[in-house]
């Protein structure tokens, strides 16, 4: 939600720092993420154009003369439409236009260009211009117009919790501003022309569906002019993140900003008889939305229709034919109220959001609805004129009452913990719409209709809470009895996990439980548990692995150039068995880029013969002999794939993920990712480490280079030399090659193998007996020859 400040500054008086501003609202719970200009900034000012004349060096261009009311200035543009005496925005070299282009002289064939004449989309006033401005208002040449037009007020970006649909509108904002600040809310009042005849006249409703639809509220108004919406209108609708498009639809549109609550205008000529029959859809109807899609109802989905023609899926979009035009003359205007479940699951069937639905789904005012439709005609007759039918035609079947909630005064200082004066509370409570009244014990209130998060005692002390201030609540030291157990072993054992991990140069990340289905699918071939109502689209199920937030945390830092990186989770990851629900703790463990950022002198990256070092280390510190074996994991890249065991167990998996990530989520570099199972790792680690002594005699090492077809298992090999003698105390590989020298398809593996006997010194005699035994031994099982 983009606030514009100065829209605030109509509704409270504010006397603090845009900066202070934004701290109080954050403390209080509504987060201001930044504090931005969307609008044109530097130097821009009014002024006439004294004489054109034909580019000579280019025939689709015009040079002009500009006089700024102190000096002239020569510019060029290729807009036909300018002309003597026009007025004009002109902007000097160093001022910054809203998409962060910067005004510069320019010599363009030869002609030079001192000064721009902006066009809206220049200004940040329109999404797309395709000429110079031309100001129409009586102004004198020279008026600074970035001061005038109000370019250089910040815009507020809120992140609003689904919780708050209240501050989905800005008097809801300026209502938290107003006590936050102590100061009075000052609503708009609006004033309607109207004829001497009765809405009922033009229009009639019938409200068939009311559980969808609990209240219908419409209106008639006529002689009104579709046309370009005025500069302000524009200003603060672009400042809001919506694009401007005629006077009327952008009226409708500043209303919603205003209040919150969405209302729609339909073409009353495109309405038969001026009936609205509020029905729910039948299963398989269909219609063509104002996005220009055809869409194929479900048979939950609440419809405005004129009792033949279907005008809006309600609360969501309204019908392509039913809307206005610039012939339009003669306006039907609604402002309903739709029921928030629903809205969701129209959204869900149909795969559709609009800013509507945003809002409905979350909650509007029931009860608001004679005064945003005042303040709706009030609107389109400041910009568009024409009068309304006498009142309005207002259904309302269910009429939804407000809550009232008792607020102790004891249970207000135990949960919070001070003392809040009861005037205070009391002003808090009156200040955010409630109808308060003291009692012996503490407060009565009735609460207002659009605060539906409100239904509890909890919640008036939370908006007490926020408001008066959590950093007046002392920190105090939670208080343990000292026969507290402390903590399990499998939490110990949990975080001496985390210690190994973070000492392998890991960092720790802490994920949502929810993950994209469609992602999950398409990389991994896996069906995760989908939620039945999800809060977000891109958190519909919970994960399988934890390597989908891992994966996120890696690609958001790549295309933030931070291309090393190493990141653990320990978390619960979710599926079904045999039909039942499971859930197992996992270690996660994601890297890619360089092994050392910060050592210039160490050029290597992430490997998978490093990542399985890194699982080693943590098998040695816990006291397991890890074992490795060929994965048949498909979203793994082959050959680069392997399962962990412990003692015949399957513990985890590791390997490098292959490019459909990277396409994916649009990075590149090589990614290495590996899950083990905590509890497993659990049940067999062993706590006592067995005490070895140390060898008495020394041991001989021999190595050998043996040449292996592309492809081969090189652990095969080193369990064989592991078994074939009682004196083969380690066997490993200290080398590979491949390049010059060797043949097509073919690798050279150099292992070693260490020998040593128990009681005497092995001679190298005794030794190379044994060693070329061994050789021949693995020459003939696995079909393999050295390498002289």
């Amino acid at each position: 939600m983009q606030v514009p400040v100065e829209w605030l500054k109509e509704l409270v008086d504010i006397d603090v720092s845009v900066e202070e501003l934004a701290h109080r609202l954050t403390m209080a719970g509504v987060s201001v993420e930044r504090i931005f200009n969307p609008f044109a900034s530097g130097k821009i000012v009014s002024a006439i154009v004294v004489g054109t004349r034909p580019h000579p060096n280019a025939e689709r261009l015009k040079v002009c003369k500009v006089f700024d009311g102190s000096a002239y200035h020569t510019t060029i543009t290729s807009d036909m439409n300018v002309k003597e005496n026009c007025l004009v925005a002109i902007a000097y070299p160093g001022t910054m236009f809203a998409d962060g282009t910067e005004v510069r002289q320019v010599n363009i064939r030869d002609v030079l260009s001192e000064v721009v004449m902006c066009s809206l989309q220049e200004l940040g006033l329109e999404e797309k211009s395709d000429h110079v401005y031309l100001i129409d208002e009586d102004l004198e040449v020279g008026v600074d117009l970035i001061q005038h037009w109000k370019l250089n007020e910040p815009v507020l970006d809120l992140d609003i919790t689904p919780n708050r649909p209240d501050c989905l509108g800005i008097i809801g904002v300026a209502r938290e501003v107003a006590v936050l600040l102590n100061k009075k809310l000052k609503l708009p009042e609006p004033k309607v022309e109207i004829f001497n005849e009765p809405a009922e006249k033009f229009v009639s409703v019938q409200i068939e569906d009311v559980e969808g639809c609990p209240r219908y509220c419409a209106a008639y108004v006529r002689s009104s002019k579709v046309k370009d919406s005025p500069l302000w209108m524009k200003r603060r609708l672009m400042a809001c993140g919506v694009r401007p498009i005629n006077n009327i639809v952008d009226a409708s549109n500043y209303v919603m900003l205003l209040t919150g609550h969405p209302v729609h205008v339909f073409d009353y000529s495109k309405v038969k008889h001026g009936r609205i029959v509020v029905r729910c859809a039948k299963k398989d109807e269909q219609v063509v939305l104002l996005d220009e899609k055809m869409y194929r109802l479900t048979g939950i989905e609440t419809l405005i229709t004129d009792g033949d023609n279907i005008l809006a899926v309600g609360g969501v979009m309204g019908a392509r034919d039913s809307g206005v035009t610039q012939s339009t003359e003669e306006l039907l205007l609604e402002v309903a109220y739709f029921n928030p479940v629903r809205i969701r699951r129209t959204c869900k069937a149909l795969n559709i959001k609009s800013d509507a639905s945003h809002r409905f789904e979350r909650g509007v005012d029931p009860n608001d609805a004679d005064y945003v439709m005042n303040l709706l005609i009030h609107t389109i007759q400041q910009v568009a004129g024409g009068v309304s039918a006498k009142g309005l035609v207002d259904v309302y079947p269910r009429r939804i009452e407000r809550k009232s909630v008792m607020l102790r005064r004891e249970k207000l200082r135990k949960v919070l913990g001070i003392d809040v004066p009861d005037n205070e509370v009391f002003r808090i409570l009156e200040s955010l719409g409630m109808e308060v009244r003291t009692t012996q014990d503490g407060w009565t209130t009735l609460v207002p209709t659009h605060r539906p998060d409100i239904s509890i005692e909890e919640d008036l002390i939370e908006e007490v809470g926020r408001i008066f201030g959590y950093d007046k609540v002392q920190s105090e030291a939670p208080r343990i009895l000292a026969s507290a157990g402390g903590w399990s072993d499998h939490q110990k054992f949990r975080r001496s996990i985390k210690q190994l991990v973070r000492s392998c140069g890991f960092n720790e990340v802490v994920n949502l439980s929810f993950c994209k289905s469609s992602i999950v699918k398409e990389l991994t071939k896996q069906e995760p548990l989908m939620l039945s109502n999800p809060m977000v689209e891109d958190m519909d199920s919970l994960r399988p692995s934890l390597l989908f937030g891992l994966i996120d945390c890696v690609a958001y830092n790549i295309r933030r150039q931070n291309r090393d990186v190493k990141f653990f989770e320990i978390a619960k990851v979710y599926g079904l068995k045999d039909g039942e629900l499971f859930e197992r703790e996992k270690l996660g463990m994601i890297a890619s880029g360089k092994l050392e950022e910060d050592d210039y002198t160490d050029t290597r990256s992430v490997s998978l013969l490093w990542l399985k070092g890194v699982i080693e280390e943590i098998g040695r510190h816990l006291n397991l002999n890890f074992e490795f074996e060929p994965a048949t994991i498909d979203w793994l890249t082959p050959g680069r794939r392997a399962f962990i065991y412990v003692n015949n167990q399957q513990v985890g998996y590791f390997g490098m993920l292959n490019r459909s990530f990277n396409e994916v989520y649009d990075f590149k570099g090589e990614v290495y990712f590996a899950e083990l199972d905590l509890q497993i790792l659990y049940e067999n680690v062993n706590t006592v480490r067995a005490i070895v002594t140390p060898a008495p005699f020394p041991y001989v090492r021999r190595d050998i280079s043996l040449l292996l077809p592309m492809g081969s298992r090189a652990g095969d090999i080193l369990k064989f030399l592991k078994k074939s003698h009682e004196f083969v105390e380690n066997v490993g590989v200290s080398d590979v090659y491949t390049g010059k020298g060797l043949a097509e398809n073919t690798i050279s593996v150099t292992f070693y193998v260490i020998y040593r006997a128990p009681d005497r010194s092995l001679t190298d005699e005794e030794v190379n007996e044994i060693f070329e035994n061994t050789i021949k031994n693995v020459e003939e099982a696995f079909n393999v020859r050295r390498r002289f």
